[in-house]
Order: structure tokens, then sequence, then C-alpha cells
């Protein structure tokens, strides 16, 4: 991109202010993960999914005002990267098609692991009946038909998720495992698992009461309560840091148990972190009402500064450890700390230019590999990613 584009948007990126329902389980469930489904396939909001099932008033904002949400920018990235006034390694991308081993006009990748070798996704009709398929190496295995709806998967290739009843699994050595539930509780999501086996979720109760909870994949039926009552995890990082929300705050809890509050932006009464590799995490704060609904604001946190920014695009997919942002504007885009951008390229043999033809979900934790789908002809088709510099 050119050196203009570069300084707007790393303008931008400063400019922004930076501070400081009673459910049906099973319905809860089952409509949690059909929301995260139409995501996949349809541009929602992350934030959607986690509705009534996880994260407590992150999307519901009932009647109060909130802030008004700023308007996006348009960001206008040329082929070219010379003229930077600071050298950087070049980046070259090129996306490649991802196998499908079982038949189904829905097929999307949206989960990667942090060095980019295991990937996976869904493939089925796109109601409800998805099998769950792991990629390695561009090797595709299907799991088992009990396993729905993955969540995570770490550098082993450890499969983690939850069922549309809301009991949780594990796949590892090519066995499906479960997960406990919670004595006292009705129902698991599960969220996220890091390299040394780490599972985190959400355990839930018919009376929409919840807790954190953390699992290991050596011993699947044993766990522990994280924070207190009303607290959610949503992710977990490679050194063990959990992050997820206590009531309606963003909240962290170290690898020792010792929980704190993030910071939310100033005029934003509250946020939810989605997403968290390395020293960053991503997540969502409510902005202004749009069409009859709320819009969804991507927030990043700096983990080890505590610092927050308000993101000036539309969405955010997911963050790489290095701090880069997957941008969801209707053709992906991967966004630097410093602003800097590179668009990902499109297959030439695929026709269709409208937004939203490219969907991207998952980025490794170097950003050099993401993962998502193709829709064209009313089919979608799994892609990768990968990059060089």
């Amino acid at each position: 991109m050119t050196t203009v584009d570069d300084q707007r948007i790393a303008e931008l990126l400063r400019s922004v202010p930076v501070p400081q329902p009673r459910v049906d389980l099973r319905r809860a469930v089952r409509d949690g993960r059909r929301r995260r489904q139409r995501r996949r396939v349809g541009g929602i909001a992350a934030l959607t999914v986690l509705a009534g099932v996880g994260v407590v008033g992150a999307v519901q904002v009932g009647g109060t005002a909130s802030p008004p949400a700023p308007t996006a920018p348009t960001l206008a990235v040329s082929p070219a990267e010379t003229g930077s006034p600071a050298p950087r390694p070049a980046v070259t991308c090129q996306a490649s098609w991802l196998s499908r081993p079982v038949g189904g006009p829905v097929a999307v990748a949206y989960r990667v692991d942090p060095t980019g070798r295991h990937i996976v996704g869904d493939i089925g009709t796109g109601q409800e009946d998805g099998r769950v398929v792991r990629w390695t190496d561009g090797r595709p295995v299907v799991l088992p038909a009990a396993a729905e709806h993955a969540g995570a998967v770490n550098a082993s290739g450890q499969v983690v998720g939850t069922n549309g009843d809301g009991a949780g699994w594990l796949y590892r050595d090519g066995k499906l495992r479960s997960l406990a539930t919670p004595r006292g509780y009705d129902a698991v999501l599960v969220h996220a698992v890091n390299g040394r086996g780490d599972i985190v979720g959400t355990a839930r109760r018919a009376d929409d009461s919840h807790q954190a909870v953390l699992w290991s994949t050596d011993q699947p039926q044993k766990y522990r309560l994280v924070g207190q009552p009303g607290s959610s995890a949503t992710a977990i990082t490679e050194d063990g840091t959990i992050v997820g929300t206590v009531g309606d705050r963003p909240y962290r809890w170290t690898p020792q148990g010792v929980g704190a509050a993030l910071a939310v932006p100033d005029g934003y009464p509250r946020a939810s972190v989605e997403s968290a590799h390395g020293e960053w995490a991503v997540g969502m704060v409510p902005g202004g009402r749009q069409n009859g609904g709320v819009q969804m604001l991507p927030v990043r946190w700096n983990l080890a500064t505590g610092a927050v920014s308000l993101l000036p695009f539309p969405g955010a997919s997911g963050i790489a450890g290095n701090g880069e942002v997957l941008v969801s504007d209707g053709a992906p885009l991967v966004v630097a700390p410093d602003g800097t951008s590179r668009r990902l390229p499109g297959r030439p043999e695929v026709r269709a230019t409208e937004a939203g033809t490219y969907t991207a979900e998952a980025i490794s934790d170097d950003g050099l590999t993401v993962v998502g789908a193709v829709h064209e002809n009313e089919v979608w088709r799994p892609l990768v990613w990968r990059c060089t510099r």
C-alpha cells in the first residue's frame, strides 16, 4: 500500500479516544450455535454468538442510550508497498482451497491454531448438520458425528467444542472425550484451548447464572471454576492468561488465578473480550443503533500495558500474537498495531466481486495464516491464505 494510506490508518488508530434474561437452556445453546453459524457464512457480528449462552450484556443493550458509532473509514490498499517511512519486511500472500472430504454447500474454515498448521471448520447444509473437519498440513480428518460446533484447536491438533445440548467435548489422539459439566450446572460452552492443554469456557444453569471454567486435556473430567459467579471465559493465551467477562465488564485472570478488570473505552457502558493471543486481545463494545439493532464496535487491548483502543473499522474477526487485527470490512484486511495494513488476495477463478464474497475468520499468531471461505453461486468453499515475509 502507499505511504499516504499507511499514515492515514496510523493516524486513525491514534485519534480514536482511549481511556481507560432468563433463558431456556437447550434453546439458548441451540440458538447461540445457530447465530455462530450465520456469522460464519453471513458476516453477523461475532458477539451475537454469545447472546444468552456465555457473555451477559455484550449484545443486549436495553433501553439506555449508547454512544454514537464512529464512521468507519474506507481503507484503500494499493498493490505497491514502496515508500514506507520505516523499512519493514514485504509480505506476500496466496489463497488456496481446502479440500472438502464430505458433501455440503456450506463449507467454512473458522479456527486455526497459533502455528497455522491445524485448521478447523464445518461442512454441511448450514442447518445445524455440519460435520467438523480438521485440516493438518492440508490433510483433512472428519471428526466423529457427535463432535458438533468446534470452538478451537491448539498446536497439537487437539480440538474442543460444544454439542447442541450444551455438553463439552475434546478430540485428542483420534478419540472423542467428554468434558465434565461442573456440579450444579446444566451445560457448558467451550471456547478455547492452548498448547499446554488448558481449556476454557463457561458453565451455565437454567436460571441463567453462570461461571467461567478451566479444564485440562490430560484430565477432561476434572475442572476448576474461575473467578466469581457471573464470570465467563472466552479465550486463553499460551501462558495460561484467561480473558472474558465478569457481569458486563471485560476481565482477565493470570495463570495463578488472580483476576482484574480490563479498561473500557471512555463513554461506553460495557465491553466483552472475544479472542486473545500473546499480549493482545480483541473484543466489542455496543455502539449506536443501526437498522433496528445495535452496531458492535471492535476494540483491542494490550494485555501487557492495559491500554485499550477503539478501532476505526466495522468489525474484527481475530487478533494475532503480534497484535495484527483481522478486519471484517467486506474484504479481508490485516492491520498491524502501527496502522500499516495489507489486503488478502482472492482466487483468480472466483468471479463474484461483491462485498462479502470472501470471509476471513481466524489468524495465526504470526499473522501469516488466515482462514475463511468464499461465497459464490450459493456455495461456500473453505479457504486458507498463506503469507511469507
